[in-house]
């Protein structure tokens, strides 16, 4: 079976197995199953495609022979996560979380051999490496996620929604805007959106972290407004694709659900983010930030968004 024949049975089986679980298991989207369904969900459906589009033709050394590895084991490491989220915190959660942790591990080291090699350069390349690289941060999270630990006194919610942050942000958002600066290589603007993106998603955790230590929320609101601003651009980038007539219509309907979603969600994440200076929705707090942004990001941009580049890359190639 061919990389790209593999990751698609991956995706759509785990799709339906996700579907099944997702509607026993979650009756309330702001409710705390609705973070772990994400979570499954990225696992199940949304990491197989993001093996297949940071895949390199040609590619024959260590980093492309890992990524063939981890195109292998995703589906099983991805069905021992469902289980092991459906269980309470503790040994046996962290034991069957155990593989899927060690998949986000190598496909960072997947993401640093590339950028070992290759350096900076392109600014594409980056990106997309830079999503894998950030999949060990999504791995740390969920060893304390599954273990019940708290770092620096963060509630249950806080510590499991980072770890989808990193799986959603630090893994989709780079490798999305990467395929979009390779779609504009002369693009200033292009390019300062994904060194946004770049800094954005690690300055976000720094600046939940620093209002976790009593430092106020400037940086979070900061971290939120460099982010939010790059992420949008990109957004609008993919906007601009979707008026290429020469683009399949499937793919530019995908590309504009994929851009108004991710729009949707980065406004949430900049209101939510400047809660502590103005309330403008004072509804919106985590379990609402949870049934709205993650839902917008996970369905509407993530999902849609890699189907289309998954769809336009294989129109290249052909």
């Amino acid at each position: 079976m061919t990389p790209r024949r593999l990751a698609k049975f991956s995706a759509t089986l785990g799709g339906a197995v996700w579907l099944g679980t997702a509607f026993w298991r979650v009756a309330d989207l702001k409710d705390l199953h609705w973070s772990s369904a994400l979570l499954a969900f990225a696992a199940l459906v949304l990491v197989p495609l993001v093996i297949a589009l940071v895949r390199e033709s040609g590619e024959n050394d260590a980093g492309a022979n890992l990524l063939t590895l981890a195109g292998w084991v995703q589906l099983p490491a991805a069905m021992l996560l469902l289980l092991a989220i459906g269980l309470s915190d503790g040994w046996l959660a962290f034991g069957l979380a155990a593989p899927w942790i060690a998949l986000a591990w190598i496909l960072a080291l997947v993401g640093v051999l590339r950028i070992f090699h290759r350096g900076i350069n392109p600014l594409w390349a980056l990106c997309r490496d830079a999503g894998l690289v950030f999949m060990a941060v999504g791995g740390a999270w969920m060893v304390a996620d599954r273990l019940g630990l708290h770092p620096l006194g963060f509630g249950t919610d806080i510590v499991q929604l980072t770890a989808v942050h990193f799986h959603f942000a630090g893994l989709v958002l780079p490798v999305v805007t990467g395929c979009v600066l390779r779609a504009f290589p002369e693009s200033r603007v292009a390019a300062t959106a994904g060194w946004g993106v770049l800094v954005g998603v690690p300055l976000v955790a720094a600046g939940i972290t620093s209002a976790q230590l009593g430092q106020g929320h400037l940086l979070e609101l900061l971290a939120a407004l460099v982010l939010a601003s790059s992420a949008s651009t990109v957004a609008v980038f993919q906007l601009r694709l979707a008026t290429n007539p020469k683009c399949a219509p499937s793919v530019r309907i995908l590309w504009v659900v994929a851009a108004a979603s991710l729009l949707c969600g980065m406004s949430l994440a900049l209101l939510y983010a400047a809660r502590a200076y103005v309330l403008p929705l004072p509804w919106l707090d985590i379990p609402w930030m949870r049934a709205l942004h993650g839902t917008s990001n996970a369905i509407g941009f993530a999902l849609c968004g890699l189907v289309a580049w998954l769809c336009a890359e294989a129109a290249r190639r052909n």
